[in-house]
C-alpha cells in the first residue's frame, strides 16, 4: 500500500515543486493545483510523499532504532542543529523536520532516537570506544574536533548504502574528510548545520545606493564581475569621515568589519586558495608554502584591504575581534556573514542585501562559498557490523529526504521570506547554498593551519607570510606525520 501522510497546503506546495525538480532521481511524484508556496494557508490534505531513488532500498527494519546524538540548538547556536521536532506548529521549517522524521519511520517501521546534548568532546568519543560501547549510531562532531578523535571512528565506506558522491551529502565538504581513500566525516544535510554556516556578505543597500556605482552589487555578481578587487574598490568607497575631523576613528563609516579569520578566510577561501591539498595517496600536505599562485594572491588581497577605510582593524586584537564600523548603527558598507547569521538581522531597520565572498577575479570558474564552524557526522569504530546495513540505509534516505523536505523550506521560507529583503538576495543566496566548500587546513585544522596563518602573516597587518609559512611548516608536517601514522592503522 502506498504512504500517505497529511501535509499542510503550504507545505505540500513547495515540497512538490522541489520533488519535480529533482524527479529524475526521485521517479514518480505527485501532481497538485495547489501552486501557491509560503504564503498559502488551506487545511491539510492527504498526500503521496515522493518516492525514493532507486538506489535506496525501501525494507521493513521492524521497529529498529537509530540513536543519534548531537549538539543541542542552545550549545551551538551560531549554527541551525535542528533534528528533531516535537510536533507541527505551523512554522514551515519546523514542519518539514516533523514530516521528514515521521516519513523515514513510516516508510522503513523504524524509530529515530536523537538525543541532543550540550557538547561533544573528543573525550566523549574516546570513552565510548575504548569501552567497547555503542549507545548512538551516528555521533555529530563540531567539524575542528574530527581529526583529534580519527582513531576511534569508521570510515564510511563500511556503509555500502550510502553513496557521499549524491548533492545531499555536500560533496565538496564532505570529500575534505577523506583521508587514505576513505571518508572519516560526512557533511549530509540531515543537518542544517554545514549550510547554516556557508558565508557570505551583507551589506546596507541604502549607503551602496548613494557610492554612485554604475551597476547593483547583485549586477557585478550576475555579471562575473564581483571579485576582490571590485570589493575593496567598493569598500573603500564605502568609507565616509562622519566627524570631519580628517581622521580615520571609531566615529567614521567603514567598507567592511569582521574578525580577522573570519574575513580573510572569506577572502582567500573565496578565491579558491587551498592551505592544504592531499597527495597521490590521498594524505595532506602542507602545499601553501610551495604554492606561488595561492601566495601572490593572498599578497595581493593583504594589500588592497590594508587601506583602512576599507577594513580598519583593530590594531593588536585577537583573531576573533572585529574592526571598526557597525552595521547596526549605520557606519559599515558591510559585514562578514552566513546564512544563519541573517536571522540576527531580520529587525534592522534599514534595508540589507546579501552577496557571496567574491572570487580572485573573473578566470575563476566557480564561487565559493566557506562553511566552518558545524557539525558534521561520524561513526564509531564500535558500531556493530550487524547494524551497518540499516544505519546506512536511513542515512541515505534521511539525507535525501532533507533535501526534500527540509532545505526547501530552509531556502524559500526561512531566508527568503523571512530575512532576505529582495527576490535579488534570494537569487544570491541560491549561489551560496550551490557553492559549499570545505578546506582542510581550516575545518579539519583550523587551530593547526588557519588561524597560525592568519595571526602570523595577516594580524597588523604585517604581510608576513613567507616567514609566517615557515614557521609554521615544522610543525604542521609533524602533525600530518601523525595523522598518517593513524591512518595507516586502518590499512
Amino acid at each position: 500500500m502506498t504512504k500517505k501522510r497529511i501535509l499542510s497546503g503550504a507545505l505540500l506546495a513547495l515540497l512538490l515543486l522541489s520533488a519535480a525538480a529533482c524527479g529524475d532521481a526521485a521517479g514518480e511524484t505527485v501532481t497538485t493545483q495547489n501552486t501557491e508556496t509560503q504564503h498559502v494557508t488551506e487545511a491539510p490534505v492527504e498526500t503521496e510523499i515522493p518516492k525514493l531513488p532507486a538506489s535506496i532500498e525501501q525494507i521493513d527494519m521492524n521497529g529498529f532504532e537509530l540513536g543519534i546524538k548531537h549538539h543541542n540548538q542552545s550549545t551551538l547556536n551560531w549554527a541551525k542543529n535542528n533534528l528533531e521536532v516535537e510536533e507541527q506548529d505551523g512554522d514551515l521549517f519546523n514542519d518539514a523536520i516533523y514530516e521528514r522524521n515521521r516519513t523515514i519511520e513510516e516508510l522503513f517501521n523504524c524509530k529515530l532516537v536523537i538525543e541532543p546534548v550540550d557538547w561533544i568532546n573528543t573525550s566523549d568519543v574516546s570513552k565510548e570506544v575504548m569501552a567497547g560501547d555503542s549507545t548512538h549510531d551516528v555521533w555529530y562532531v563540531y567539524d575542528i574536533l574530527i581529526l583529534d578523535c580519527i582513531e576511534y571512528l569508521m570510515p564510511w565506506e563500511n556503509l555500502v548504502n550510502v553513496d557521499l558522491s549524491q548533492p545531499w551529502w555536500n560533496p565538496s565538504a564532505t570529500d575534505v574528510f577523506e583521508l587514505g581513500g576513505n571518508h572519516y566525516a560526512a557533511a549530509g544535510n540531515y543537518s542544517v548545520s554545514v549550510l547554516s554556516r556557508a558565508s557570505g556578505f551583507t551589506f546596507n543597500k541604502e549607503i551602496y545606493n548613494v557610492l554612485g556605482f554604475d551597476k547593483s552589487l547583485y549586477d557585478y555578481v550576475n555579471d562575473n564581475e564581483w571579485t576582490v578587487d571590485k570589493m575593496a574598490e567598493i569598500c573603500i568607497a564605502g568609507y565616509g569621515d562622519i566627524n570631519g575631523d580628517g581622521m580615520l576613528d571609531d566615529n567614521d563609516r567603514y567598507g567592511v568589519n569582521g574578525s580577522y579569520k573570519e574575513l580573510y578566510n572569506r577572502l582567500m577561501l573565496g578565491s579558491g586558495i587551498q592551505y592544504v591539498k592531499m597527495d597521490d595517496n590521498g594524505l595532506p600536505v602542507f602545499s601553501l608554502p610551495k604554492d606561488e599562485s595561492a601566495i601572490n594572491k593572498i599578497l595581493h588581497i593583504i594589500d588592497i584591504f590594508s587601506d583602512r577605510r576599507a577594513y580598519a582593524s583593530q590594531e593588536g586584537s585577537l583573531p576573533e575581534t572585529n574592526g571598526l564600523g557597525s552595521l547596526n548603527a549605520g557606519t559599515l558598507l558591510m559585514t562578514i556573514d552566513n546564512l544563519n547569521g541573517l536571522e540576527d538581522k531580520r529587525n534592522l531597520d534599514m534595508e540589507l542585501g546579501f552577496v557571496p565572498c567574491p572570487k580572485y577575479d573573473a578566470s575563476q570558474d566557480r564561487y565559493y562559498a566557506p562553511s566552518f564552524g558545524a557539525e558534521v557526522a561520524v561513526l564509531l569504530k564500535t558500531l556493530p557490523e550487524e547494524r551497518w546495513e540499516n544505519v546506512g540505509i536511513l542515512m541515505e534516505s534521511m539525507n535525501y529526504y532533507s533535501d526534500t523536505f527540509v532545505i526547501p523550506m530552509y531556502k524559500e521560507v526561512l531566508i527568503k521570506t523571512k530575512y532576505a529583503r529582495d527576490e535579488e538576495s534570494g537569487a544570491m543566496l541560491d549561489i551560496v547554498i550551490d557553492s559549499i566548500s570545505f578546506e582542510f587546513g581550516l575545518n579539519a585544522w583550523q587551530n593547526t593551519v588557519a588561524n597560525p596563518f592568519v595571526q602570523g602573516a595577516i594580524m597588523g597587518n604585517n604581510a608576513n607570510v613567507m616567514s609566517t609559512l615557515e614557521k609554521m611548516t615544522k610543525s604542521v608536517n609533524k602533525q600530518i606525520e601523525k595523522l598518517s601514522e593513524k591512518i595507516k592503522e586502518f590499512e
